[in-house]
């Protein structure tokens, strides 16, 4: 049974997008694993460690890759995909725009809401605070995928830009 995962969906796409310069048996041999277990990862019919998950995402060279893996292993916020827009690099920076704008919408009362004691907030501040919060996981799932869509559209390699960062301030 095929598994709907982020990860094997990503992997599925990364792998065709390769063919030309290596082939799976090629992908497989890089990561240490059995053409086999490639494509069962590849089909979500198994999960893979970590370690596969990281070698995959380099080998690949796939900032999609990464988002997905680290969503699945440390449970944060992974790359928006809404099925109901274009997969593109416009659709990407609107739907970031919209999630900023949202979030910014709600930064007054929120606010003003934190600032409150607990026991003294009503229950709309009480709402508010979790929508806040919430609105704020969907803004950063929409600037992940900003920041790759426009990334690949300019040519470039976000994975460097990301990598630099890190060894800089990254925590």
């Amino acid at each position: 049974m095929q598994n709907e995962s982020k990860f094997a969906k990503q992997l599925t796409l990364a792998l065709d997008g390769v063919q030309q310069a290596m082939t799976h048996k090629d992908v497989a041999a890089k990561v240490h694993v059995s053409n086999g277990q490639l494509t069962r990862l590849a089909n979500g019919q198994r999960k893979g460690d970590k370690n596969t998950r990281v070698s995959l995402a380099k080998t690949l060279q796939s900032v999609w890759l990464n988002f997905s893996g680290a969503r699945k292993d440390y449970g944060t916020p992974s790359f928006m995909k809404d099925r109901t827009k274009h997969d593109d690099v416009m659709a990407a920076l609107f739907q970031q725009r919209k999630e900023e704008n949202d979030r910014r919408s709600l930064e007054e009362s929120f606010d003003e809401a934190m600032t409150t004691k607990p026991e003294l907030r009503s229950p709309q501040q009480t709402l508010l605070i979790r929508d806040y919060f919430r609105e704020y996981v969907e803004e950063i799932g929409a600037e992940e995928t900003d920041i790759a869509m426009k990334a690949k559209y300019a040519g470039e390699d976000i994975q460097s830009v990301f990598d630099a960062y890190n060894k800089r301030i990254g925590g």
